[in-house]
């Protein structure tokens, strides 16, 4: 008998995904202005420096030592003494997580982490546990929580809007992969995300996918701001661990400037280009509102020239959308998730005759879409996780967002 959904009850086939990274809370501050000068005197001069990064992301403790203060007296002086516009679940694994499994009631989809025995650990939890991602390996240890403060500007490159993170690592940075334990790598799909905010896991990241692979998975590994390589490593390419990593790697995603300092190439077309001669199956690279740069080898995905699709700007533009208080913040991590869930919906219509590791290849483009539509609904609500009022809601929320777009696309 198939498994049955703990969320929404339904019937669902097995599909499984399982997912590892940083867990954290989001501290979010919108309408901060970067071109105020509380903002631009902690702007970094050259990278690496721990001063803030607009689109980046800084360590705390590299931002209080090149700002000479503690981090509350910074955030005090960009934000004054107001109180987050929102407290959420943060973080490029466990949010995409979250928006897999709320788009796929035939998956089993869990997270693997840690989290502190503190009050922001036990908001966290009580988050998670309100949607359909199984959280049964998300351990609790002594220390804090994994945070990020999230700086937005919602005004900043014409209205497109952009944000700035600091981030504090707390029990995430003795994450091993240990700690996973024997099952993680078992499962359809197996994704890495956010690994440069889990340093032990991320240098760990070509075991992790070898063993992943051996047990017959789709390995996909979606990326965020690696300061600790730009601070160590200002002039040198990023790394996934190591470049043993990317022929073990069926699908990155990475938004356009990691996937240029993880390539060392100057465009995003090129940074894709260069994945694929490396051995990745499939490289898709975001840009903000600007196109997907996207291209696959012959393999687990239908192979394509790199090429790429438009984002839903007309979406954001709208009048109710801006109205509704969201901003960009998660919208990258709803879209890895999309892309994931577009995988796991092909997936589970090809079983039962699918084998492990084999099957019909991933119609890429198809899944791009619904990834397209999954970050364009990011931007109806603050920070990247949205609460379903009942179960079903956001994944027919989703599809009336990809219906619109593809009927745009074809006018």
């Amino acid at each position: 008998m198939a498994p049955r959904c703990r969320f929404c009850y339904h019937t669902r086939m097995a599909i499984t995904i399982h997912g590892a990274g940083c867990a954290l809370m989001d501290y979010l501050y919108r309408n901060v202005d970067f071109g105020h000068e509380s903002v631009q005197t902690l702007l970094r001069r050259t990278p690496g420096d721990g001063g803030l990064t607009i689109g980046g992301l800084v360590f705390a403790e590299a931002l209080e030592g090149f700002a000479g203060e503690r981090i509350d007296a910074i955030l005090e002086s960009i934000v004054g003494s107001r109180e987050p516009d929102r407290e959420n679940v943060g973080g490029p694994a466990i949010v995409s997580l979250i928006h897999t499994a709320q788009l796929c009631p035939h998956a089993d989809v869990r997270f693997f982490g840690a989290v502190g025995d503190d009050e922001a650990g036990r908001s966290l939890r009580s988050i998670a546990e309100q949607t359909p991602l199984d959280i049964s390996r998300l351990a609790v240890r002594p220390g804090a929580t994994a945070a990020t403060y999230v700086l937005s500007d919602p005004d900043y490159a014409d209205g497109h809007g952009e944000r700035m993170f600091v981030n504090q690592l707390g029990v995430a940075a003795d994450l091993t992969p240990a700690d996973l334990g024997p099952d993680f790598p078992r499962a359809d799909i197996v994704q890495l995300g956010g690994s440069a905010l889990v340093p032990r896991l991320h240098e760990a990241i070509p075991g992790l996918l070898r063993e992943a692979r051996a047990a017959g998975a789709l390995t996909v590994v979606n990326t965020v701001y690696d300061f600790r390589s730009e601070s160590a490593r200002p002039n040198e390419r990023w790394t996934l661990g190591s470049d043993e990593a990317y022929p073990l790697v069926d699908l990155l995603i990475a938004d356009a400037e990691e996937a240029l300092r993880l390539s060392g190439c100057g465009e995003a077309a090129q940074a894709a280009e260069w994945f694929l001669s490396r051995g990745v199956g499939a490289a898709v690279v975001t840009n903000g509102p600007g196109p997907v740069t996207y291209g696959a080898s012959p393999g687990r995905f239908a192979g394509r020239a790199v090429g790429s699709r438009p984002v839903f700007t007309e979406f954001a533009r709208r009048e109710e959308v801006r109205a509704a208080g969201g901003d960009t913040t998660g919208c990258g991590d709803t879209f890895a998730g999309g892309l994931v869930a577009g995988i796991a919906n092909q997936l589970a219509r090809a079983q039962p005759a699918r084998a492990p590791g084999g099957g019909a290849p991933v119609d890429l483009d198809a899944a791009l879409r619904l990834a397209i539509a999954s970050g364009a609904f990011c931007l109806t609500h603050l920070g990247g996780t949205w609460l379903e009022p009942s179960p079903g809601e956001k994944a027919a929320l989703v599809a009336s967002v990809q219906r619109e777009y593809e009927q745009r696309e074809q006018t």
